[in-house]
């Protein structure tokens, strides 16, 4: 496959001052500002920030987007926008994996919230993992072509997806676990990187095939079956596996699907805390407007100033 967007060596200074730079940027709207996940590969781990707001404001999308503000230099660093978390939905935490976000700034209003570990949830967030992953094997297969850096996090995030399935499938994922993040220490002492994106890829969908037929054989399906299809009905309630209960999937259903209002009432089109994937029908797509272009233009000239300013 061809290989692009390749991951550069960065510092764990970069990685602080992005942070800081981003609260800096938007804590005046923030009731909170968090950081989910860890940095312990630089140049190959991203940021990942989680914002609690109830501000409600025509240039939401602009002013919280990361990947419309911050200067280009630091863009590397980031492969997604913030997660975004109406103030009027933290209950919606309990059905995430975030368990120990570190607070940056505001109050630490997820104080009292946390994610849930009944077999039901940790059912829920497999099947959910396992289309996001079906989603990027089917993508990634299409195009041949290997995005780098998403590839390597992707492979690397499987792992969470992973200790959901040693708990409800037994599954082993000890193996797959070392390999990954010996792959990821000596990423950059590899003399041709592609290569390592490669492997990382080889590894990601030799352990995504074991673990698609422990679902089919729990679940059982043939190869011919639409999987994630039948991992998205499960998700809404729709049909009944036997594995867990279903009234709970539907109520789980229903409150993503008030997150998912509450965000797009905000006027985010990014943000998602739950994998598109899983939820295509939740997600509320936005038309461009004249009023969001205006906006978007604001915003870049802004940019460009503020990095002529640090130029100078």
């Amino acid at each position: 496959m061809n290989v692009v967007d390749l991951p550069q060596r960065a510092k764990r200074e970069d990685y602080d001052e992005a942070i800081a730079r981003y609260v800096q940027m938007v804590q005046s709207r923030a009731i909170s500002i968090y950081r989910v996940g860890n940095i312990r590969f630089p140049g190959l781990s991203d940021i990942d920030l989680l914002v609690v707001t109830d501000r409600c404001s025509l240039d939401n999308r602009f002013f919280y987007s990361a990947l419309q503000r911050m200067p280009r230099r630091f863009l590397p660093l980031f492969l997604h926008d913030p997660f975004i978390l109406p103030a009027w939905s933290l209950r919606v935490v309990r059905h995430t994996t975030h368990g120990a976000p570190e607070l940056l700034a505001g109050r630490n209003v997820l104080s009292g919230y946390a994610p849930s570990n009944e077999p039901e949830e940790r059912w829920c967030r497999l099947l959910e993992g396992y289309c996001a992953s079906a989603s990027f094997v089917a993508r990634t297969r299409q195009s041949a072509t290997l995005r780098g850096r998403m590839t390597v996090a992707v492979a690397s995030a499987f792992r969470f997806q992973l200790t959901d399935a040693r708990d409800v499938l037994e599954h082993d994922d000890r193996e797959y676990t070392k390999r990954i993040d010996d792959l990821r220490a000596g990423f950059f002492e590899r003399a041709n990187p592609e290569d390592g994106v490669r492997d990382a890829w080889t590894m990601f969908g030799t352990e995504f095939e074991r673990l698609d037929a422990a679902l089919r054989a729990r679940l059982e399906l043939n190869a011919a079956d639409d999987l994630p299809a039948r991992a998205r009905a499960l998700l809404r309630g729709d049909r009944e596996s036997g594995l867990f209960d279903r009234e709970y999937a539907f109520r789980r259903a229903q409150a993503v699907d008030g997150y998912h209002q509450d965000l797009a009432s905000m006027g985010f089109p990014y943000g998602h805390l739950f994998f598109v994937a899983a939820h295509p029908g939740a997600v509320h797509t936005q038309a461009d407007s004249l009023v969001n272009g205006v906006v978007r233009n604001l915003y870049r000239v802004r940019r460009r100033l503020e990095e002529y300013a640090a130029a100078r």
